[in-house]
């Protein structure tokens, strides 16, 4: 363990994207007037690009350093690691927790373009093959759909489900799981409906049977709007005066429309 300059130390480019842990102002004060920070884990500069530490574990001390004015840290440096198991040290590290599954999908894509298998690249995480599969599949979501993954808005099991259908169903079934509190054999029921809908919507029709009956007065002003709008609209009420409008747009050319129709026109 010895001591590096902060300017030589860089949050490292495979932790996932979140917002970082900047310390209290207690925090500050103490280290002020001790002077030191807990240390922090690092690996070795890139043999190319900036030659800087890339920071494993501890960044809230980092941070807490800088805002301290603190001009050096104690590093542990850590060699050689793979990229696999650094992102597990970054991922168990405070504030990201492993639960982050599509950041261990990201991971494990890493992995397999390098050339691991599935198996390795899972194992390498604690991941059976199985699992490992789950998590990349996931990677076959709508993007806003993989950030409620990431921001723990949305489980996993329930995420599941939703790959191989259009981006505004996925959109939409998750809209509805989280405001009508839909379980995992429903919205299962729901994306089997929409991928082998039955003779005559009865598929469908059955897999919607058990949900909660929607408010006809939103249904009513779902159609209005739409109407108004000239495109789909979804309307969610959680109670509570909380809820959703969402106004979906194939094209730019709609996105116009729309906000032309709003008032925003030229």
């Amino acid at each position: 363990m010895h001591l590096v300059p902060l300017d030589l130390l860089q949050i490292s480019p495979l932790r996932p994207s979140a917002p970082l842990p900047w310390p209290s102002a207690s925090a500050v004060a103490l280290a002020r007037s001790v002077g030191f920070v807990d240390p922090v884990t690092v690996r070795p500069p890139a043999a190319t690009g900036p030659q800087r530490y890339e920071i494993l574990t501890g960044l809230k001390h980092w941070l807490l350093a800088q805002r301290a004015a603190l001009p050096t840290l104690a590093v542990q440096v850590r060699e050689p690691l793979s990229d696999a198991q650094a992102s597990q040290l970054i991922l168990l590290d405070a504030g990201h927790e492993a639960a982050n599954s599509i950041a261990v999908a990201r991971m494990i894509q890493t992995e397999v373009a390098q050339g691991k298998s599935i198996t390795a690249a899972g194992r390498a995480l604690g991941l059976s093959r199985t699992e490992a599969s789950h998590r990349l599949r996931l990677l076959q979501l709508a993007s806003s759909v993989q950030a409620r993954i990431a921001a723990g808005q949305l489980e996993m099991g329930k995420a599941r489900p939703l790959v191989g259908l259009p981006a505004s169903v996925q959109l939409e079934l998750v809209q509805r799981l989280a405001w009508e509190k839909l379980n995992t054999r429903q919205v299962e029921a729901l994306a089997k409906a929409y991928k082998h809908p039955g003779k005559n919507g009865s598929a469908h029709a059955e897999a919607t049977s058990s949900l909660p009956a929607k408010d006809p007065n939103l249904v009513r002003l779902e159609s209005e709007l739409a109407e108004r709008l000239g495109t789909r609209v979804t309307l969610a009420y959680g109670g509570q005066g909380r809820g959703q409008l969402v106004i979906d747009f194939d094209t730019l050319e709609i996105l116009d429309g729309v906000l032309e129709r709003l008032g925003y026109g030229p």
